[in-house]
């Protein structure tokens, strides 16, 4: 996932046309607006003059040279397959773009998905649990893809997320004898950053985006419950009463002191669009300490410094949650999947050469080191170089975090991260935040 977790909400018609077999070469024309896909030639079983089985690959991702990277380094080592790489329209989705070419018979053979998005193309996928990866896979990778003992997914990678800070800065403001680990509940997080301001700098900076506020902070309060299932279903029986739930309220209090030391207090939604370049850019100038994001802001850390390092926090409680206390919150932010509706047996078997290439391989698992991200292989012992990324890894590897509830609505992001935007601009309190969370949820399925 890039720093977002995004599906795109399907129409009921959209859906019914996407999971009724590989689909009608009758329906190619525009789904739903979507528009045409590049790379829409028919998905047959054709092994080239060369006599190799061609495959295409969506990866997805930001880092684009690394993808096809990967590919050609599959490529040259391949004696019977060949990869090419399928690529999005602007302002597609992968699920988007998958929808499209299932209703024009022209699927990828390889894919990369989140474990919601499986979720609605069960049908569709062929059974990984066979691979030589899987028995790698790291504890708890494999949980939101297995169905009925078919595991339809291979997790790529590993990212987590909590409270980042730059030590360099806490050293220079805080002294060089202060341990940023001695930041355990509410109160002593809030101690640090009174002492922060008092030294003239803002202790906190929050990305006021809908997938970061809603999708990974709110997110946090589904996790954090006993039982997230039975939480969320609480919520669409309208029997949760979020008000007076305890997670939900210290997570709450939480938000509360990030927003009271917050860098952009005056204007919290001011760079809404900036795509965290503004708020990393203000831990690097040490104008602000503490900020609320994920492991996946190492590639923007990077390009601005690559002298300080930085580590993560768990988000502070004032309770002791056993749940989610003194942990960062993990997630897999996708899976390669194969398809099973549209390609040949020769097609599948050459798909899971290029995933087995990937995920066991040292060019596969140096994939996953060079992107900035958590080896999701126990097996894979490459040098994490990025001291963001350590730290995150240090939580992962230790057991000292708790996973991402990832089975929400497609919408979810929107909904209620611009509920959570209000909120952080004062525009509605925290009883009028329960209440819209509940109505979101009541009218889900």
């Amino acid at each position: 996932m890039k720093r977002k977790i995004l599906s795109i909400v399907l129409t009921v018609a959209m859906m019914g046309s996407l999971l009724s077999g590989c689909g009608s070469v009758g329906d190619q024309a525009d789904v739903a607006g979507i528009g045409e896909v590049e790379n829409t030639q028919q998905n047959v079983a054709d092994s080239g003059n060369d006599g190799k089985t061609k495959i295409r690959v969506y990866i997805g991702g930001d880092n684009a040279d690394l993808n096809t990277s990967l590919v050609e380094a599959f490529n040259a080592q391949s004696t019977d397959v060949e990869a090419e790489i399928v690529t999005l329209t602007n302002g597609q989705s992968g699920y988007q773009m998958l929808t499209v070419m299932y209703n024009s018979n022209s699927a990828p053979n390889v894919f990369f998905l989140e474990a919601g998005d499986i979720a609605n193309l069960q049908e569709k996928l062929a059974d990984v649990s066979d691979m030589e990866c899987i028995s790698y896979a790291a504890d708890g990778t494999l949980d939101d893809v297995t169905y009925d003992g078919k595991v339809l997914g291979v997790p790529v990678k590993e990212q987590a997320y909590g409270i980042i800070y730059n030590k360099t800065a806490l050293a220079n403001l805080l002294g060089e004898d202060f341990d940023v680990k001695s930041i355990k509940s509410l109160a002593d997080f809030e101690t640090a950053c009174k002492t922060l301001e008092g030294n003239g700098v803002s202790a906190t900076v929050i990305s006021p985006y809908d997938w970061s506020l809603g999708n990974h902070y709110f997110n946090m309060i589904y996790s954090g419950q006993d039982d997230a299932t039975a939480f969320i279903d609480a919520l669409k029986n309208g029997n949760a009463d979020l008000i007076n739930n305890d997670v939900f309220n210290s997570y709450m209090d939480t938000f509360d002191v990030l927003k009271a030391y917050n860098y952009y207090k005056e204007n919290p939604l001011e760079d809404v669009a900036d795509e965290a370049v503004k708020q990393s850019q203000t831990l690097y100038t040490e104008e602000a300490v503490f900020w609320f994001q994920g492991s996946w802001e190492s590639s923007v850390i990077r390009q601005l410094d690559n002298e300080n390092e930085y580590g993560f926090i768990p988000v502070p409680l004032a309770s002791e949650n056993e749940n989610n206390y003194g942990k960062i919150c993990s997630l897999v932010p996708g899976y390669f999947c194969v398809d099973a509706a549209c390609a040949t047996e020769e097609q599948q078997s050459a798909a899971k050469e290029f995933i087995h290439f990937a995920t066991m391989t040292d060019a596969g698992q140096q994939y996953v080191a060079d992107d900035g991200n958590i080896p999701a292989y126990t097996n894979n012992d490459k040098e994490i170089t990025e001291s963001l990324v350590q730290s995150a890894y240090e939580y992962t590897s230790s057991g000292e975090t708790f996973p991402m509830y990832t089975k929400y609505p497609a919408d979810h992001y929107v909904k209620v991260g611009n509920l959570m935007q209000q909120y952080l601009a004062g525009n509605i309190d925290r009883a009028a935040l329960a209440a819209g969370i509940e109505e979101y949820w009541s009218k889900q399925e």
